[in-house]
């Protein structure tokens, strides 16, 4: 199979799992987070060590009560790359399918595409009401998105959430020396759950996060005690909470007696 064919393929396979997702982000809004039926895909591993990594994923999401899709031909939502040069993969996926990149504000695209890192992750999100109806995406000044429900004025709830729909990240195979399958499934469980999102990066510096910046001897082994405890924090409680609150529960649970 030729190298074009290749990318042909797997262009397919993102414009199917990435295709008609609207923007979303406003401020103090629900953080984003799967609510949909997660499906992890591997590209570019040996079959063994990708069915290995499935299933890691999998169980990472089920200890954390999201569900899953079932494991006998559901469509990846989440998708897990591996490849040669994933900064010049993104370049040209911008270039030629750049609705991909409708939930990025210019400046956070930039920041992407630019970024020289082993590592490049892609997230979707699609706001949606608090009991899961789409909220249309803004299309002019005259006619904003509306959706209709009962809800009580709040200041800790808002009327919609954000729904993680699909993400994909990149990892340079070269990069990966050293490194086992759990821990690529758990760099990759953290960086997609969370939305990669640099308010949830855990304040211990024992994180999984660090696998690809830590010296080989210093690698954690998996998720560690703080990014668990970012993880049950963002996946406990209803999903439309607003991310000043959330984010309130995640310092107390940083600064308790018993954290890492």
């Amino acid at each position: 199979m030729g190298a074009r064919h290749r990318w042909l393929c797997l262009v397919g396979l993102l414009a199917a799992t990435f295709a008609g997702v609207p923007a979303a982000a406003q401020r103090d809004e629900p953080l984003p987070r799967f609510q949909d039926p997660v499906c992890p895909g591997i590209v570019g591993l040996r079959q063994d060590a990708a069915e290995m990594m499935v299933g890691r994923i999998r169980e990472n999401a089920e200890e954390l009560g999201i569900r899953l899709a079932d494991a006998e031909g559901c469509e990846p939502n989440l998708l897990v790359v591996f490849l040669e040069d994933g900064q010049d993969y993104l370049r040209r996926l911008s270039a030629e399918r750049s609705y991909m990149f409708e939930d990025l504000n210019p400046q956070e695209r930039r920041n992407l595409l630019a970024h020289e890192g082993p590592v490049h992750v892609l997230t979707q999100v699609r706001t949606r009401s608090r009991d899961g109806m789409i909220v249309p995406r803004r299309e002019n000044l005259v006619d904003p998105p509306q959706t209709e429900m009962w809800m009580a004025h709040s200041r800790i709830y808002t009327p919609t959430r954000k729904d993680i729909v699909s993400s994909l990240v990149l990892i340079d195979r070269d990069e990966v020396g050293g490194m086992g399958v759990s821990q690529l499934a758990d760099f990759a469980t953290m960086r997609v759950f969370t939305a990669d999102r640099p308010e949830l990066r855990p304040a211990s510096s024992s994180s999984i996060l660090n696998l690809f910046d830590a010296p080989e001897a210093e690698r954690p082994a998996g998720l560690t005690a703080s990014d668990r405890a970012v993880l049950s924090t963002l996946y406990q409680g209803p999903a439309n909470l607003r991310a000043s609150s959330r984010l309130a529960e995640l310092e107390q649970s940083r600064t308790a007696p018993d954290a890492e």
